[in-house]
């Protein structure tokens, strides 16, 4: 039994509360996609006044992808793409994080997904309540599960062009739902984009150079496909699967934020959820860099490709 299997079958006893577990409770089918009553619900966490880090477990779908160098067995696991858990079994990214080609090293492998991440340097993640103050609030500690299957969509392999940039991963063993470790809502493609404001999050590199440890985020507007089009003239972008979003005020998706979700909003008051309404894909040579909007891949028309590559 690896830690995670161990941790995962300790949340799963059940009976009363007075007494000692008899039983262990069965998940839910791993190809059930959950209802806005389960995901894209963050819960109250301890944010932080006019940053852009996110509050501990304040997007608990959020994953990281870590890889394995074929080159050197022995070394440590490294992270190098995003994605989103959708449901207990699986978790939405970018084909080209799992896909061998220009954007991943041959010598990476997926490996691993860790959940209920924010702070890579450190576990358990642990935040001050408000600056100055001896008090801190601590999540729990993140948990890493191996990867069963790689999905990539067939499109992307037929594909000379970044076109059906998404892929499922199959975790091993599927995962309780916890305050720090929920779903993202999939919604289908039914739903318009056109007013939406969008949220991005990722450990990728930052303004310095270099890859963040904390997990930010940073608020987006999307733009008319045209921008992308003169962008980049040779990637034929396509306005029915792909998203154009705006670099604002040099804040963007970076190296290493690729897979991550794309995050918009729906519902009012106790009612709002968030939704997966893209893939991170890819961007200019420079990020941030106002000429070069970001792409992003349109999670909602590959809805029923998600759904019908699910399995229980």
């Amino acid at each position: 039994m690896t830690e995670a299997k161990n941790e995962i079958m300790k949340h799963r006893k059940c009976g009363p509360w007075w007494k000692p577990a008899l039983y262990y409770c069965c998940p839910e089918p791993g190809n059930k996609l959950p209802n806005n009553r389960t995901c894209g619900k963050s819960p109250a966490v301890y944010r932080i006044k006019g940053g852009r880090n996110v509050g501990l477990n304040e997007l608990p779908w959020m994953a990281l992808l870590l890889y394995r160098n074929r080159k050197s067995w022995q070394a440590p696991l490294v992270g190098a793409c995003g994605g989103s858990l959708i449901t207990n079994r699986y978790v939405l990214t970018a084909a080209h994080c799992v896909v061998k080609g220009p954007k991943l090293p041959q010598d990476l492998e997926i490996q691993r997904v860790r959940l209920g991440e924010h702070d890579t340097s450190v576990n358990p993640d642990c935040q001050y309540l408000y600056p100055g103050s001896g008090k801190r609030h601590c999540a729990p500690r993140h948990l890493e599960i191996d990867v069963e299957k790689v999905i990539p969509h067939q499109g992307y392999l037929d594909s000379e062009v970044f076109h059906y940039d998404i892929a499922l991963l199959r975790l091993e063993i599927p995962v309780r739902y916890t305050p720090a470790i929920k779903p993202i809502c999939v919604l289908q493609d039914s739903i318009s984009l056109m007013n939406s404001k969008f949220k991005v999050a990722g450990w990728g590199k930052t303004e310095s150079g270099l890859s963040s440890t904390v997990l930010l985020q940073a608020t987006l507007k999307k733009l008319d496909a045209e921008s992308c089009i003169k962008a980049y003239p040779y990637l034929e972008f396509n306005s029915s699967i792909q998203i154009c979003v705006a670099v604002l005020d040099g804040i963007d998706t970076c190296h290493g934020d690729s897979g991550g979700p794309l995050m918009a909003t729906k519902g009012q008051s106790y009612q709002e959820f968030e939704f997966v309404a893209g893939i991170t894909s890819f961007g200019g040579p420079v990020c941030g860099v106002k000429k070069y909007p970001s792409v992003y891949t349109q999670a909602g028309v590959f809805f029923k490709w998600i759904r019908n590559n699910l399995r229980a």
